[in-house]
């Protein structure tokens, strides 16, 4: 069985949601969903809790706005590097992730970013399938 991280160092905890908003952002292709302003919400979040330096949140929120201006444009181009565009996720990567978004949520102070953070880990738990996941593990197979 793979090991399981408690969670991701804090700035690759940010490039995953911040690839996720983007992600988002290429399937959907609204730029003010609901779910994409939780996601881009949340990435400004996890630079607070974590007290990362300004230019790495400027950089996340720079490819969001990249790939804002490439819907808005019509040019439909991602701006991720291929082998992180809508890169997939086994379970114990899932799991990383969202022990990462709950390790985040503890740090803020704000009851409202912590909810912002709860809202954000089961939006992702989501449409990253992990309950299928964990479906597939219950019935007795060790898929990761």
């Amino acid at each position: 069985m793979k090991e399981v991280n408690k969670h991701p160092a804090p700035e690759k905890l940010l490039r995953q949601v911040t690839a996720e908003t983007i992600n988002g952002l290429e399937l959907g292709g609204e730029i003010d969903h609901p779910s994409i302003i939780k996601l881009e919400t949340a990435v400004g979040l996890i630079a607070k809790a974590w007290k990362l330096p300004q230019e790495t949140l400027q950089s996340s929120i720079d490819l969001i706005q990249h790939q804002k201006q490439n819907i808005l444009s019509g040019s439909g181009g991602g701006v991720l590097p291929p082998d992180e565009d809508l890169e997939s996720y086994d379970g114990p990567m899932i799991v990383e992730l969202l022990w990462g978004l709950f390790e985040t949520a503890v740090k803020l102070e704000d009851a409202q970013d912590r909810t912002v953070i709860h809202e954000t880990a089961v939006l992702i738990a989501d449409s990253l399938s992990l309950d299928e996941w964990i479906d597939e593990c219950g019935s007795g197979n060790e898929k990761n």
